[in-house]
């Protein structure tokens, strides 16, 4: 029914043409409104790593290429009115450069929301450059209609900010892709989360990385980057989030922004975020985690909590809430940790249950974990479910994580010791009521080194702490009857 428009559609400057089944013969797309047949042609996988469509049936691509003439930003859009039944209300997008067969991703995007199924990608492009556009059938094969425009912009920003790495208590190294117009350096201005811009700190680093230290411990911080090409600067990027190491005890509920500060997420099918009904949450307030599967494609989502700084020898607990929300859903996951969030690093399991049936939120308590070394660990929830055995899809929630150690010491005695004041900024008191003689206090950093020893022969006392440096410590308390660890905040 649309081909009917052609004509006037022409006259409005817009393109259709059904010769571009794959990347050797891409259709060029012009500015403004282009018209697309059914996608019929090649597919060759680089953002969507894709063998069959949602069905199974066969993975179709529609190949369109575009070349600017100057640096600058495009935006393909197929978010229009004309994209309604019997044309795509469903479609899928890459954006590549390079040769055929050898394609690297650039941009992708599949839903603009979770409610409009179709496609709207922003991207910078480099003058001479050409940028193969890649439509699937992977939800919608019928033809539709995409506008194209382009905007000359002389200093290029970053699009792409990457997850922060060499994450600890009191440092972090932020990282995005480099600016195509290979500007003088970059300019980073960081805060507490919320600070107004301008007020916080600039850095300048000369490349698309850079260390940030002098940080507190488990706390959120806001950051923006920017690219200085000499005579003018980009935009700066929308507000982008980091925190800094856990320390145990830490509870998730997935509630607010702040909580899932340094969550991350991978997975291959179905669908997983945060449930917002209250109901539906464990306790039934706040939010909460859902893992879907799929009726086609077997699951393997990923949830990887923040970064947690840990000590040699400190063993780890782990226990949340799991609930099936749909009758007879059977579901399988399994609890991993690793040294980074990827799921490549996630190689050491600590739970595994391929037969969850839990029909209301159930505790389950992960078998507790010793840090071999001490430094920064991450833990993974990987929902590894098989196919719906129902016609739709089933849900998995998941709430209240709450995260649990011990230093390898005893818990009743250092119950019994009093650490004063806390924060504190020169002395800190310590006593105990179990009559534990004191023979020596050791304050470590959060990387497990010794900062300071005394040796102490009392079962009460004081230590200086003036020398050290603002930040979080484990006071180390060896006594003729255990040893006890207190967290210590110095001001």
């Amino acid at each position: 029914m649309k081909k009917l428009l052609l004509s006037s559609i022409l006259l409005l400057g817009s393109l259709s043409s059904f010769a571009q089944d794959d990347c050797s013969t891409p259709l060029v797309a012009v500015i403004g409104t282009n018209t697309a047949p059914a996608v019929a042609g090649v597919w060759e996988a680089s953002c969507f790593n894709l063998t069959a469509d949602n069905t199974g049936g066969p993975i179709n691509g529609l190949w369109y290429s575009y070349t600017p003439t100057s640096d600058g930003e495009v935006t393909i859009s197929s978010d229009l009115a004309a994209n309604v039944a019997p044309n795509s209300v469903d479609t899928m997008i890459s954006i590549m450069t390079g040769t055929c067969g050898t394609l690297n991703c650039v941009a992708s995007d599949d839903d603009v929301s979770a409610t409009n199924y179709l496609s709207s990608v922003t991207f910078p492009v480099a003058a001479g450059v050409t940028y193969y556009i890649e439509w699937s059938n992977y939800w919608d094969g019928a033809g539709f209609d995409f506008d194209l425009s382009f905007t000359a912009i002389s200093c290029l920003g970053t699009y792409s900010v990457n997850l922060p790495t060499n994450t600890t208590t009191t440092s972090v190294t932020l990282n995005w892709d480099a600016s195509l117009s290979n500007p003088a350096n970059y300019e980073v201005e960081y805060g507490a989360q919320g600070f107004t811009q301008g007020t916080g700190t600039t850095l300048s680093p000369a490349t698309n990385s850079v260390n940030v230290s002098g940080l507190a411990a488990e706390t959120v911080y806001d950051y923006y980057v920017r690219a200085n090409c000499g005579t003018t600067q980009s935009t700066w990027t929308t507000v982008n989030k980091f925190t800094t190491a856990k320390l145990c005890p830490e509870l998730a509920t997935f509630d607010n922004a702040t909580q899932l500060v340094g969550w991350t997420t991978s997975g291959n099918t179905g669908a997983y975020g945060v449930g917002t009904t209250a109901a539906n949450a464990q306790g039934g307030t706040g939010q909460y985690w859902i893992f879907n599967n799929s009726i086609d494609v077997a699951t393997n989502n990923w949830l990887i909590s923040p970064a947690f700084s840990l000590q040699a020898g400190e063993q780890v607990t782990v226990s949340f809430y799991e609930r099936n929300a749909t009758a007879n859903g059977l579901r399988s996951l399994r609890v991993t940790v690793g040294t980074t969030p990827s799921v490549a690093a996630q190689t050491t399991q600590l739970y595994s249950n391929a037969a969850l049936l839990n029909n209301t939120y159930t505790q389950i308590t992960v078998p507790a974990w010793t840090a071999p070394a001490a430094g920064t660990y991450y833990f993974g929830f990987n929902d590894n479910s098989a196919l719906a055995t129902t016609t739709a899809a089933t849900t998995m929630r998941f709430d209240t994580v709450n995260f649990t150690s011990v230093l390898g010491t005893s818990d009743f005695l250092s119950s019994k010791f009093s650490v004063f004041p806390n924060p504190v900024t020169n002395v800190i008191n310590f006593s105990n009521n179990a009559n534990a003689l004191v023979s020596t206090v050791e304050m470590t950093d959060m990387n497990g080194r010794v900062i300071k020893s005394d040796k102490v022969n009392a079962t009460e006392g004081q230590i200086s702490v003036s020398d050290l440096a603002t930040g979080m410590y484990m006071m180390k308390i060896t006594t003729d009857q255990g040893v006890a660890v207190k967290k210590i905040v110095k001001q």
